[in-house]
């Protein structure tokens, strides 16, 4: 299978943890294993929901990789969580606006697309998730 998922995929797991918005986040390649730290980011699932043929010699793919925030912040309100949430999703954001390509010569184009903000008590805790997708256009 030929596709440029995985090297970018790579290099936005990467990036992000060289963030300074986010340090002290535990960022990962999928699930975090086991008892995951409360604050962690995770690259996951890519879906590939175009590929067409740019000329007879090569292809245009579409693909997307999931990226989802957890925070855990002990006091909190809802609203202090979904804040600290937002400050994230900006980091990882900036990074994106600052290097498209993350250094994949075949990317064309990405985005950051937030998708949902959710946020719930959890034991004198209040915890958030931000889901989202990076987008991205690559030739092949």
């Amino acid at each position: 299978m030929s596709t440029n998922a995985f090297a970018f995929k790579g290099a936005l797991r990467d990036m992000i943890r060289a963030l300074p918005a986010l340090a002290g986040y535990q960022v990962t390649w999928g699930y975090p294993t086991r008892s995951p730290e409360r604050r962690w980011v995770f690259v996951g699932e890519v879906q590939w929901p175009d590929s067409q043929w740019a000329t007879n010699r090569s292809r245009e793919e579409v693909f997307e990789i999931s990226v989802v925030v957890n925070a855990q912040i002990s006091g909190a309100t809802a609203e202090e969580v979904e804040n600290e949430l937002q400050v994230m999703a900006a980091g990882i954001e900036d990074g994106m606006k600052s290097n498209p390509s993350l250094g994949i010569h075949s990317v064309v184009s990405s985005d950051f697309v937030p998708k949902k903000v959710s946020s719930f008590p959890s034991d004198q805790v209040y915890e958030g998730q931000l889901e989202s997708v990076v987008r991205v256009k690559a030739r092949l």
